[in-house]
This record gives C-alpha cells, sequence and structure tokens, in this order.
C-alpha cells in the first residue's frame, strides 16, 4: 500500500465527467477515478469547509461512525476491476474492534475529506504523471483532465 491524499477534483473535458486526483506520495503521480456528479459536490462541499443546513450523505455517514463510539481511521483503494474501482473502509471502534466495509472510492474519499482520515492505494494500481506526462497514457489523460476549484461547482450557492 502507498500513502496518499486527495490532490484535486477535475472535470473529464471529453465526457464531462467529474474526476478525483488522488496524489501518491512516492512520487508525482497521481490516480484518476471519474465519479458521480453528487459525490462531486458533496467533495466540493467538504473541501470548502460548506456545513449545510441539514446533513449530506457523507455528513450522515461521519455522525453514525461517531455516535457508535466508531473513527474512521483510513481508507484504502483496493483495485480496478472491469474499469471499476474499489475501496475499504477501516473504522476503529474502541481498542480492539475494527470494522472494514466495501466502500465506493468517491464515498470513501468524500468521508476521508470529512474525517481528515489517511488514505491509502494500492500499489498495483496505475497512477499517471499529468504535470510532466511522457508516456502516450499520460499524454492523453493531461490533455482531457481539467483540474477545477470547488468553487467553480459550487458557484450558485453564494
Amino acid at each position: 500500500m502507498i500513502e496518499a491524499k486527495f490532490d484535486a477534483l477535475a472535470i473529464d473535458l471529453k465526457t464531462n465527467d467529474y474526476v478525483i486526483l488522488i496524489k501518491c506520495s512516492n512520487d508525482y503521480s497521481v490516480v484518476p477515478i471519474w465519479i458521480g456528479n453528487a459525490e462531486a459536490f458533496s467533495i466540493a462541499i467538504a473541501l470548502e469547509g460548506i456545513k449545510p443546513p441539514r446533513p449530506l450523505t457523507h455528513d450522515l455517514t461521519k455522525d453514525i461512525i461517531t455516535a457508535m463510539g466508531g473513527k474512521l481511521t483510513r481508507v484504502v483503494i483496493t483495485g480496478i476491476r472491469e474499469n471499476t474501482y474499489y475501496a475499504l473502509l477501516h473504522i476503529q471502534r474502541g481498542e480492539i474492534e475494527e470494522y472494514v466495509i466495501d466502500s465506493r472510492p468517491s464515498d470513501a474519499i468524500a468521508l476521508a475529506l470529512r474525517t481528515e482520515c489517511q488514505i491509502f492505494i494500492s500499489g498495483e494500481i496505475a497512477s499517471y504523471d499529468l504535470d510532466n506526462p511522457t508516456d502516450d497514457v499520460s499524454i492523453r489523460l493531461s490533455d482531457r483532465i481539467r483540474k477545477i476549484e470547488p468553487e467553480e461547482m459550487l458557484g450558485f450557492l453564494e
């Protein structure tokens, strides 16, 4: 496992889908993960520190974990199969109880941003240097993905 961190919210210029970029700590590469609009919105809200008047799904999930005496200790993006990424939530409750729960990476990252827990990524997942692309895939992705600021999505909330 490689320690990682959330790098940026982005948009795929070809499909207009949202993408999260997860930066690997061992180099300058990122793992791009395409996500849904609702998850992108939730991530943008967390990045901006906005507290909605009623809890969004990821806020609710965080509150449930906390109310049950748990703490999200880490999220792990474990792999990709048939173009679908997989992740696990690691929840610690007390000294000895640990729960590992299957999750979509977008939901795991939305929770990680709210709880400031560690993010890990499997070393078997391909990563790309989008800032200085040298291989064909990185070059194509670099041309296709544009980082965006959360407020670009949330401008209507102001």
